[in-house]
C-alpha cells in the first residue's frame, strides 16, 4: 500500500508539473486567445491613472495578440503600494496581470519612504505615456513670481503630506535655494489645495501640471497665477520660459539629486511582475506600445487634455536600475534636502 501512495503520488506531481509546462510552454497568442488581462491600478476610479486605465483597457485589445479581454481593478491603499505589494508577491505572474502604477513607487523605496516588499528595478518595464511635470504654482497676486523673490518673500503653499511631492518641492527649494515657503500639511488631495488657492487661504502649491490644465484652464488663460520652477526630465512644451529644478542648482553634486528628484519618466508607466514570462511580457509591452501610436485612442485621450508622448520600456528601465543604484551618500543627501530627516516642523494648522 505504501509503495501505491508513493507511486500515486508521483504520477500526481507529475500530472501537475505536465500542466504547469503545457501552460508555460504555450506562445503568447495560444495563452492569450479567450484569457483576462487585468491591468491594477492603486488608486479610485475618476482620477487620471484609472480614466487613462480604462482608456487603454477600451482600446489596447484589438492589439493584443489572442485578444483577451481586457478589465480594470482598483486596489488603493498607501499611496499605490498596496497594489504594487500585491502584482509583485501575489498576484498570477503567467502574463494575465499587468499594472499602471503610481508615481513614485521607485523613489519612494530609494528615498526609504516605505516598508514595501518589492524592488522597483526587478519589474519588466513595458513603456510609459509620458512623463508628469510637477510645478510650483502661485497664484500672481501674492507678489511672489520667481524663486528669486521667494527667497525674500513669505508664500504660504499647501500640501498633502511629507512623503509626497507637495510637501517635497518646496521644503527642498527651502532647504537648498534659501526659499520662504510656508508648507501648510494635512490636505487631502490636489483639489482641496485648488479650493484653498481659489479662496485665498493659500497661496499656491507644487502640483501637477496636468491638473491645473484639467481644472482650472481658465486661471491660466487669463494669467492668474505664475509658475516659478518645474519638474521634468525636459521642459513642457506649456512652459517653455520656466526653469526646470535641475537649472537653480548651484554645484554638480546639488543637480545630480535635483535631477534624480525632477525625472519622471517611470511616473506613467506599465509594467508586468518579474516572473511573467519574457515572451509574454514582450507582447504586452508591444500592443501598449502599439495602443500609444493608435489614431483613435489618441483622439480619446486628446479629448480629455491627456498628452500622449510615449516613452519606451526601455528607457525607463534604464532610469528605475540606475536609481536603485544610488550611493547611500547621496540618498543621506536627498533625504536632508528633502525634509525627510530630524524632527517634523509643521507650516502651519492642519486642514480638517
Amino acid at each position: 500500500m505504501k509503495a501505491t501512495r508513493i507511486l500515486l503520488t508521483a504520477v500526481s506531481a507529475a500530472a501537475v508539473l505536465g500542466i504547469s509546462n503545457a501552460a508555460i510552454a504555450k506562445s503568447p497568442a495560444e495563452f492569450y486567445d479567450g484569457k483576462t488581462l487585468t491591468i491594477y491600478v492603486g488608486v479610485s476610479p475618476g482620477g487620471i491613472y484609472g480614466t487613462m486605465a480604462q482608456l487603454l483597457s477600451r482600446h489596447m485589445a484589438k492589439h493584443m495578440i489572442g485578444k483577451p479581454t481586457i478589465i480594470v481593478k482598483h486596489l488603493r491603499g498607501a499611496g499605490g503600494t498596496k497594489a504594487v505589494n500585491y502584482v509583485y508577491n501575489v498576484a498570477p505572474q503567467d502574463g494575465s496581470v499587468a499594472i499602471a502604477p503610481n508615481a513614485g513607487i521607485d523613489k519612494r523605496m530609494v528615498l526609504k519612504l516605505t516598508k514595501a516588499k518589492y524592488d522597483p528595478s526587478k519589474f519588466q518595464w513595458l513603456g510609459g505615456w509620458g512623463e508628469a511635470t510637477n510645478t510650483m504654482v502661485l497664484r500672481k497676486d501674492a507678489g511672489v513670481h520667481s524663486i528669486a523673490q521667494a527667497k525674500k518673500k513669505q508664500a504660504i503653499v499647501g500640501a498633502i503630506g511629507r512623503s509626497n511631492n507637495t510637501y517635497m518641492l518646496p521644503s527642498l527649494l527651502n532647504n537648498a535655494l534659501g526659499t520662504k515657503f510656508k508648507i501648510v500639511t494635512g490636505y487631502r488631495g490636489g483639489s482641496p489645495i485648488r479650493k484653498a488657492i481659489e479662496t485665498g487661504e493659500l497661496h499656491g502649491w507644487a502640483g501637477g501640471w496636468l491638473g491645473w490644465t484639467l481644472r482650472k484652464a481658465d486661471w491660466i488663460r487669463d494669467g492668474k497665477i505664475s509658475v516659478l520652477v518645474q519638474m521634468g526630465s525636459s521642459k513642457h512644451p506649456d512652459l517653455p520660459n520656466v526653469p526646470l529644478l535641475s537649472d537653480l542648482a548651484q554645484n554638480a553634486d546639488q543637480r545630480e539629486i535635483f535631477e534624480f528628484i525632477q525625472t519622471g519618466v517611470s511616473d506613467r508607466a506599465f509594467a508586468a511582475a518579474p516572473r511573467v514570462p519574457k515572451d509574454r511580457a514582450a507582447a504586452l509591452g508591444k500592443a501598449y506600445w502599439a495602443t500609444l501610436h493608435d489614431k483613435e485612442f489618441l483622439s480619446k485621450a486628446k479629448s480629455r487634455s491627456f498628452h500622449i508622448t510615449p516613452i519606451p520600456g526601455p528607457k525607463i528601465q534604464k532610469f528605475v536600475n540606475a536609481m536603485m543604484k544610488m550611493s547611500p551618500e547621496k540618498i543621506k543627501k536627498a533625504r536632508k534636502l528633502l525634509g525627510l530627516t530630524g524632527k517634523r516642523k509643521r507650516g502651519g494648522k492642519k486642514k480638517k
